[in-house]
Formats: C-alpha cells, structure tokens, sequence
C-alpha cells in the first residue's frame, strides 16, 4: 500500500509538471457551479451564492507504521481521506474590507450591506473544528471514532457593513478565527491554504469563535498605507458555549503597503481558559487546565506575519507565534508557554502550476496541547511529545481545469527533545510524509 501511495504522489507530480503548460481556461466561476446547473442563477441575481468543494488525498510515511503524528496535523490517517465535502450558502457583502483578512484600498461604499454564511463540512478535518455546545453531541461525531468522518456547522453568522471610519465590518455568530497565516481550507475566505498538511503553529491556535468580530479600515487617500484594525468578544477558544461564563477578547492591527505588495500582521487573543476543555467531545479548547470551579486560568496567543509580494511570480510569508496558558493540567499545572516560527515561499510556475515550500520551527517543552503532545489519542503521560520540532514541507499545486486542483506534498519532520520520540507511535524521533491531495470546486 505504501508503495502504491508513494508511486501516486511520484506519478501525479511528473504529470503536473508535463501538463501544467496546456491550456488553462478561466471560463466561469467554478464556486456555485453545480447549483447553477440544477436551478439556474435565479439566487445569484441576490447575491445569494451556493457553492462547495470535495477534498480528498492519500497519504503514506517510511517509517514502517500506520502513524503519520496524529498529534500534528488534521489529516492523520496513512491511506485515505476525505478530507472536507462542503457546502456553503453565502450572501457576500459589499465592502471595501474582507472581514478576517484584508482592508483594501477600494473605495468606501456609501451604502449599507448585510450578508451571511452558512458553511457545514463532513469529513475527516471536521473532527478538528467541533464546537462544544454546538455539534459535539451529533451521532455521527461519536468520539469513539475520532479518526473517522465527522460533520460540523463550522461557520452561522450574519455580517453588516457601515459606511463609517474608512469602511466597518460587523460579523455576528460562529465564524472561522481570524488568527493564524493559514487556517487549512482549500479556497474560501478568510485564508486559504497553500499545504495539504498543517504546520505546529496552527495547530496551536484556535479554530473558531462563537461571538462578534468588528472589523475597520482607518480612512485613507488613493496613494497612501491602508490600515485596518479589527476587535471582538467571542467564547473563547471552539466553543459555542463557555463554561467560565468569561468573554476572549480578541484584537488585531492589519497594514498594507498602499500597493498591497507588503502585509503586515499582528493577531492576539487573551482570556480566561480555565475549564473550557471538554475530553468527552474531544472539543473546546486543546489546552486543559488544572483549576478549581470559579478559578481563572489566563490564556494569550499571539501571531505576527510578515508577507512580501516580491515580484508577479514570488510571494514569501514568515510567521511567529507564541501562546502561554496558566494553570496547564498537562504541564503538572504550571504555566506553559509554546513558541515557534515558519517561512513560506509560494513560486507561480505558470497560470496553472505553483511551487510551494514551508521551513517551521515549533518549541513546545512545556507539555499543554492535547493534540500537540498525544494526550488527545490516548497517550500516557509518560509518552507525551515535547521538546522542539522542525519540519520542512513543498508541493506543486496544479490546476489542471477550472475548479479543480491536485497537489503532491513531500513533508519531513524531526524532533529534538530528550523525552518520548513523538513519531512512529513513539519510537522515532523523525518522519518522512508523501501525500497527494485532489480539490474539486463546485
């Protein structure tokens, strides 16, 4: 089986790199494609969109087992995976902001504007972006089968723009965080994913939020810097209900060069995290706490990027992170503070064919993560991972059609630590990953 896999990944990467030159048409919209041809463009006319996408991939090690670290990435099982199928009912609004991402330099409409979405995935992904109090107690998200399939509402909010400031976003209900440089979705906004696997500073973060997310641009001439600052109030960390009954705060400072060639980052969340933890829906927050009923526990995450678009064929990114918890069960209840940094370089080969390579380091001695260190799959604590991780990851990201993308991936991680290896199911301290991944959009 690994062979096979492996001589897929091999076979799909020559193939791009022959084929990527053919014709690469931009005939139509492939989002809302499919509900286009079944009942005409009559929602459209609204500004109501329908639309989805099908992620599926292979993946295989050389190490000899099954594990490919399930304490890393979202797609953990060697073999298949269905990823995401997806299904969105959106009404965008018209802004000069993309709530989540960007402030841009458009002109401020002067009218108001209201919008919503409606995002529900299954697959093997949805397992990562459960919300306690929301999806968890679905049948089919038993935690028994937390390698398998799940489905989760992963996005239910309403949007309204304010012809105020320089132009203001206000999102209301559950959303996707508007932290972190990627947050592991094939195409849709806020932040698609150029990687088929994940790095160790996503999966440190947050996944979603319960709760409002302002967002504005400051006013600004033709010609000049744009910057954008967005602040909210949520229930902390993939929860729709908070058992601290205390509000995260969230607050983000955006800037753009006044030719958006430069991006400028700097994303924070800090609340109380105690008990908002739940092992029996493998939900909430991955960062258990040691603390008594009414006790707070502090929690801060931080990212800052850096993204430069160096010329119509070169993009780079670099992104650090740091978090801290207090009180972290896993960490013998101690604060514990993680940290880490990874640079992107994204290459256009042509219309069709990117190039694509991410160097990260990841510092996690202190035990606190549940999926980070295994604790989440069952680990003892005496087999928990910690210490420092290196990864370094490319692809080609082809499209072959409109609406479709395939893309081989190389990965290899090692990990320096004097305590338990963290791959292999424990006994090797490095791995190397092969996986080839198809996105269809329709």
């Amino acid at each position: 089986m690994k062979k096979t896999l492996l001589a897929a990944v091999a076979v799909s990467g020559i193939f791009s790199g022959m084929l990527a030159g053919s014709a690469y048409a931009e005939t139509e919209n492939p989002q809302g494609r499919l509900a286009r041809a079944v009942i005409g463009d009559s929602l459209e006319q609204y500004g109501v969109l329908v639309h989805g996408w099908m992620q599926a991939g292979l993946i295989a090690n050389a190490n000899g087992t099954d594990d490919v670290a399930k304490q890393g990435f979202l797609n953990s099982d060697e073999g298949f995976n269905l990823n995401q199928l997806a299904l969105t009912i959106e009404k965008p609004l018209k802004s000069n902001i993309v709530s989540r991402a960007t402030p841009t330099p458009a002109p401020m409409p002067q009218a108001m504007d209201w919008g919503f979405n409606i995002l529900a995935i299954y697959g093997n992904d949805s397992n990562f972006f459960k919300a306690y109090g929301w999806d968890e107690d679905l049948g089919v998200n038993d935690i028994n089968d937390n390698d398998e399939e799940a489905f989760t509402f992963t996005q239910a909010y309403l949007e309204f723009y304010f012809p105020v400031l320089g132009g203001s976003n206000l999102m209301l209900g559950l959303f996707h965080t508007p932290l972190e440089n990627e947050i592991g979705f094939a195409w849709p906004a806020p932040a698609p994913t150029e990687f088929y696997t994940h790095s160790y500073s996503f999966m440190a973060g947050p996944a979603k939020h319960a709760g409002a997310l302002y967002s504005f641009k400051l006013p600004s001439e033709p010609g000049q810097n744009i910057w954008g600052f967005e602040v909210g109030a949520v229930q902390g960390w993939n929860n729709w209900q908070d058992e601290n009954n205390d509000l995260d705060v969230i607050a983000n400072l955006r800037w753009r060069s006044a030719n958006m060639a430069t991006w400028l980052d700097w994303e924070n969340i800090y609340g109380n995290g105690a008990n908002d933890s739940f092992a029996g829906c493998a939900c909430g927050s991955p960062y258990p706490t040691a603390t008594a009923p009414g006790e707070k526990a502090d929690r801060y995450q931080t990212y800052l990027t850096l993204a430069q678009q160096l010329n119509g064929d070169n993009r780079v990114a670099l992104e650090m992170s740091y978090g801290e918890q207090e009180k972290a069960a896993l960490n013998g209840g101690q604060d514990a503070y993680w940290y880490g940094a990874n640079l992107n370089w994204y290459h256009k080969v042509t219309p069709a064919l990117s190039w694509n390579s991410r160097l990260e380091w990841f510092n996690a001695d202190d035990a606190a993560n549940l999926v980070l260190t295994g604790a989440a799959a069952g680990k003892a604590p005496s087999e928990w991972s910690t210490g420092d991780f290196y990864a370094l990851t490319t692809n080609m990201s082809w499209q072959p059609a409109n609406g479709v993308r395939i893309r081989p991936e190389l990965r290899y991680d090692m990990q320096k630590s004097d305590g338990p290896d963290a791959f292999a199911n424990g006994t090797k301290d490095s791995q190397w990953l092969a996986s080839v991944d198809l996105i269809v959009y329709f």
